[in-house]
């Protein structure tokens, strides 16, 4: 067996399986090692929207960003599939944030004149598209970007696309410490052997904290945890994915919907409780007229990295070691995948980068503002 690789990635979820697909398709020895199976935390947990639109309403590095990453789904579908032979069920119908409140109206109507490809749509039409849609709402914001994939499938392509270039992947097997060799380069002691490789990129969610305590690194992450339930009915019909109030309902379209999500901040525990499930039915019954005849078919629950100031930390250590951290991408990890493993893999091979996402997801933001606090 190989121990010795240009990049090791810790964390196979993915924004590791992005990464290594990036790295791997450019010809560089990979490895990723993951602590449980492929995909299995945060990706598993995640409904897949691809909401660029939804939640990112300042028109910063950060949106621009999200905007990137979102269009290149559009390209990776085909790409993944040529060499996966997975389907990453893209899904693009768009989405309706929804207005309720004659104030939600108002702000939602503002969005429409600094966004050219925003529609506002008027209760009628809304009806009209979507008639099992509550009689309640007032209208709402079209965004026809904004679809959704499925995260296992597209966790899935990139790591089996990964291999196809040449990547290995290695599932139970967590990482227990970083250290660097006389050679500058960094071993990676797992329980059952030990990795040598020129670069290291972190990039296991929350648990990425572990390793900015073990590197001395000024960064913090704390879990998010997110509930969803997953429901069906042959009464409710939807063809775009419905937001409200940082809620939202994705139709799979093979009769299932997903709901979520709950945020409950510092809990570490991933089994969903009563109390977060009913606070999302709560949500959703005023929006869909059919909602108390449907089937709850399962729960869940997963664990967001989040960061001080909600951006992802993308980019090298601090003091220019051979380190990178790509975590902290809290409720838009599937949304970011694509983009974040292309910066990686550009830092890495010393291309060119956008600046302004250099600064705005660099860990020295971090250190800077503890400087200035």
């Amino acid at each position: 067996m190989n121990k010795h690789f240009d990049v090791g990635i810790i964390g196979g979820g993915v924004i590791g399986q992005s990464i290594a697909y990036q790295l791997a398709k450019e010809g560089v020895s990979v490895v990723v090692l993951e602590s449980q199976k492929i995909g299995s935390g945060a990706t598993n947990a995640a409904a897949g929207m691809l909401g660029a639109n939804s939640e990112l309403e300042a028109n910063d590095a950060f949106f621009q960003f999200a905007k990137e990453s979102q269009r290149l789904y559009h390209t990776l579908s085909n790409e993944l599939f040529e060499y996966s032979q997975i389907n990453i069920q893209l899904v693009d119908n768009g989405m309706y944030k929804l207005a309720i409140k004659d104030d939600e109206v108002e702000a939602l109507q503002q969005l429409v004149k600094h966004h050219s490809s925003l529609q506002w749509h008027s209760r009628e039409v809304v009806l009209e598209n979507e008639p099992t849609l509550s009689m309640g709402i007032k209208g709402a914001l079209y965004i026809p970007e904004d679809g959704h994939v499925s995260p296992t499938h597209v966790c899935a392509a990139f790591s089996k696309s990964a291999n196809y270039f040449g990547a290995s992947i290695f599932e139970n097997t967590p990482v227990h410490t970083i250290e660097k060799t006389a050679a500058n380069e960094y071993t990676l002691s797992t329980p059952h052997t030990e990795f040598t490789c020129k670069h290291v990129v972190i990039a296991n969610g929350v648990w990425s904290g572990y390793f900015f305590k073990q590197l001395g690194i000024n960064g913090s992450l704390k879990p998010v945890k997110g509930e969803c339930l997953a429901f069906q009915s042959s009464d409710i019909h939807l063809e775009k994915t419905i937001f409200y109030d940082h809620c939202y309902i994705v139709p799979k379209g093979d009769g299932r919907f997903v709901v979520g999500a709950s945020m409950v901040e510092n809990d570490w525990n991933t089994l969903p409780t009563i109390g977060g499930i009913h606070s999302l039915l709560e949500k959703v019954t005023p929006i869909l007229a059919n909602m108390e005849s449907a089937t709850l078919l399962h729960t869940w629950a997963g664990l967001r990295p989040q960061t001080d100031d909600g951006k992802p930390y993308i980019g090298q250590h601090p003091d220019g070691e051979s380190i990178y951290f790509a975590t902290g991408h809290y409720r838009n990890g599937i949304l970011l995948a694509p983009q974040t493993g292309i910066m990686i893999r550009d830092l890495i091979l010393g291309r060119e980068q956008n600046e302004e996402y250099v600064e705005a997801f660099s860990l020295k933001r971090k250190l800077a503002q503890k400087v200035r606090g």
